[in-house]
This record gives structure tokens, C-alpha cells and sequence, in this order.
């Protein structure tokens, strides 16, 4: 591991000691700390944002939920052969057989107005048996489709079912690109918050050395290296930017704990429910990862924006007292 000599050592224990002392003194960072932090901000919402793209392509990948109506036609034994072999394929995840009976059954539950309206008019049953699919993956439609296209199971399923089994393909596949374009957009953005703040930092660093101009110029005399001139401001940009993101970190955890509140349909029982429970899976595994990176980068932000903000004071000849 590569060690500092001591004179390093001590210009640099010194300057962060400066850097920590003139920031508790000066007292005068609110604004720029406000406007680190509404930047860091944004970043945490982007950051959330780009996660919950990835729960909803995860969670389209998964639900592949798939039903198929028997003919009326097909013989028991048929349907029960198709649907056993059919348990057995390695795309299939879980498989259920409904009778009409028991669909009509479950409609006067979950819609009792259009059994009610059935049962006045002396109806039949208008429902047909089905067998729902849930498939392993979104990549098995093309398995599935081979498995239903086979000869022996077109007294069972109607084949034309197979155009509806493309198109709902076609659709998720859709969805997906959509997400992907999605991610890739707050993707460039990121990169240009990024921008952003590096130029905020560059300002704040630059007009904290104006500010300070006379405390620069008494360095100089005095023939102060460049590293004992960049450590304090360094380190003042760098403890800003670490309160910031770490302002901009709990204001995004209490927002996405409260997200479920101001959105009820992603409470259980809700129509968002499962997406809810997918993106905060995605959420809790992903979204600290991120928030470790950023921890990382800070501090090459803060000293990258640092030398961009009094680069020409660092590059300027030293001045000395003791100099003919």
C-alpha cells in the first residue's frame, strides 16, 4: 500500500484540519450547501426512478400469465392428457385447469350483477373451460408456442388461440423496449446532473477562494506549496458535498417509505400491489449500491471541482518574502 512521507503527511493532516476549522468559522455555505443538496436531490430521484425501471422490466419478464380456452368440443380425457403433459414442461412455472363450472362460480364472486342478469334470463353457462399458465420466463413463449402448435392438441386448444399468444408477446416485448428506452434517457441525464454538479462545485470552490483572496495571497508570500493550498478547500468541498448527499439520502428514504401512503393502489390488495412489491425488492438490494457509489465518487468530485475552481492560484509562481 502506497504511503505518504511525513512532510505530505503533515501538509495534509493541516490542511483538512484548516479546511474543518474555516467551515465552522465562516458559517456562511447555506446557499451553497442548498443548492448541493437540491442537485444530490435530484440525483437520488433519478437513481430511484432508474431503479423502479428495472423492477418493472424484472417484473415483466416474470408475469407471463397465460390463459387458453378449451374447445368445447375436446374430450375429457384430452383435456386432462394436455394438461398433464403440459405440468411437465420445463417452461412451466405453475398451471391451473378451471372447469366452467368453477368460473362461473368464481364470476358470481368477483361480478354477482352479470350472474344476477345470466340467472333472470335463464341463460347457460356462457363460460368455457381454461387452463391457466404461468410461464418461467418471458424468453419460454417461444418454447410454449412450439408445445401448443403440436398436432395431437388441436382437438383440445384452437390453434388460432396461437395469433393471441404472438400478440400478447409482441405487447410485453413493447413494454420492455419502452422501460429500456426509459432507463437509458435517465441514464443521460445522469450524466449531465453529474455535469452540473461538478460546475457547482468548480463555482463554490472558486468563490471561496476570491472570498479568501488575502488568506491565498499571505500563502503565496510565505512560499506555501500548491498541496497546502488545495487540501483546505478540498476539504470543504468535499464535507459539503458529503452533508448534502447525505440530506438528499434520508429526504429520498422517508419519500419512498411514504410513496405506498400518497398511493394507496400500491398497498396489498391494491392493483399496483405486485409491481409495488417487485420494484421495492429491486429497491432494497440496488438503491444502497447506488448510494455507495456516490459515497465513493465524492471525493474525486470534490477534488476534481476543487483544482477546476482556483487551478490558476495552484499554477501561479509562489511568491516569498525571503525571495531577492
Amino acid at each position: 500500500m502506497m504511503q505518504l512521507d511525513a512532510d505530505t503527511a503533515m501538509v495534509m493532516k493541516r490542511g483538512v484540519r484548516r479546511g474543518l476549522t474555516t467551515l465552522l468559522r465562516e458559517r456562511e455555505w447555506g446557499t451553497s450547501l442548498g443548492a448541493l443538496f437540491g442537485v444530490f436531490l435530484l440525483v437520488q430521484l433519478l437513481l430511484a426512478i432508474l431503479v423502479g425501471a428495472q423492477g418493472v422490466q424484472s417484473l415483466l419478464r416474470e408475469r407471463t400469465d397465460i390463459r387458453l380456452e378449451v374447445r368445447q368440443s375436446a374430450e375429457k380425457q384430452n383435456v386432462l392428457t394436455f394438461f398433464s403433459v403440459l405440468q411437465q414442461q420445463n417452461f412451466t412455472e405453475d398451471a391451473a385447469y378451471i372447469t366452467k363450472e368453477q368460473a362461473y362460480e368464481r364470476a358470481r364472486t368477483h361480478d354477482p350483477e352479470l350472474i344476477a342478469f345470466i340467472e333472470e334470463y335463464g341463460m347457460s353457462n356462457p363460460f368455457p373451460d381454461t387452463i391457466g399458465i404461468t410461464l418461467e420466463s418471458l424468453d419460454d413463449y417461444a418454447a410454449f408456442r412450439s408445445f401448443i402448435e403440436k398436432p395431437e392438441w388441436n382437438t383440445v386448444i384452437d390453434p388460432s388461440f396461437l395469433s393471441v399468444v404472438t400478440d400478447q408477446e409482441k405487447q410485453v416485448y413493447e413494454l420492455l423496449k419502452f422501460t429500456k428506452a426509459g432507463r437509458d434517457l435517465v441514464t443521460v441525464i445522469l450524466v449531465m446532473v453529474a455535469g452540473v454538479l461538478l460546475f457547482i462545485t468548480t463555482e463554490l470552490v472558486r468563490r471561496r477562494v476570491l472570498a479568501r483572496a488575502n488568506e491565498v495571497l499571505v500563502e503565496k508570500l510565505v512560499g506555501s506549496s500548491p498541496l497546502a493550498m488545495f487540501v483546505p478547500f478540498a476539504t470543504e468541498a468535499c464535507i459539503l458535498l458529503l452533508f448534502a448527499i447525505g440530506l438528499s439520502m434520508v429526504v429520498m428514504t422517508l419519500l419512498l417509505l411514504s410513496f405506498p401512503l400518497l398511493v394507496p393502489a400500491l398497498n396489498t390488495g391494491g392493483i399496483l400491489a405486485a409491481l409495488h412489491s417487485k420494484v421495492a425488492s429491486v429497491t432494497s438490494t440496488t438503491l444502497p449500491a447506488y448510494f455507495f457509489a456516490e459515497l465513493l465518487v465524492l471525493p474525486f468530485i470534490a477534488a476534481l471541482g476543487t483544482w477546476l475552481g482556483m487551478h490558476q492560484e495552484l499554477q501561479a509562481r509562489t511568491l516569498s518574502l525571503y525571495t531577492n
